[in-house]
């Protein structure tokens, strides 16, 4: 639902005075039930939006679709070797192997450098109005 005829700072506050988490927990004690409610709510503050920024988004570089591609590169016998190997790994060889991923991953990372907007924060205050 959007409420027509507000500006943009005016939706961006009042997406930021009401978390998913709060409305999620005042959902879960809500009994069953039609609830009619007409109110009003005043806010007031600030908000500030930074530059835009580029940042190494590593988590676009699908660490599983890399596994999978990896695996599927091997025959079935030296996949369940894989398998069995790493669910009973030496803390050692972990710590070893995890040295060498993080090398992998930072060229990965590299490559994954994207646009961001700039960061948005707000120093808000909400009160709900007398009827």
């Amino acid at each position: 639902m959007k409420i027509e005829g507000l500006t943009g700072p005016e939706l961006i506050a009042l997406s930021k005075i009401v978390s998913a988490d709060d409305a999620k927990d005042a959902s879960s004690v809500l009994s069953e039930g039609e609830y009619i409610v007409d109110f009003s709510v005043r806010v007031a503050g600030s908000i500030k939006r930074g530059a835009n920024y580029k940042s190494k988004l590593v988590a676009k570089a699908d660490p599983w679709l890399m596994l999978a591609v990896a695996l599927s590169h091997l025959n079935g016998v030296t996949v369940e070797s894989i398998v069995k190997e790493a669910l009973a790994a030496d803390p050692a060889l972990v710590e070893s192997l995890k040295t060498k991923a993080a090398e992998a991953i930072k060229s990965i990372k590299n490559l994954t450098e994207s646009p961001c907007n700039g960061k948005v924060t707000t120093k808000l205050i909400a009160e709900k109005k007398a009827a």
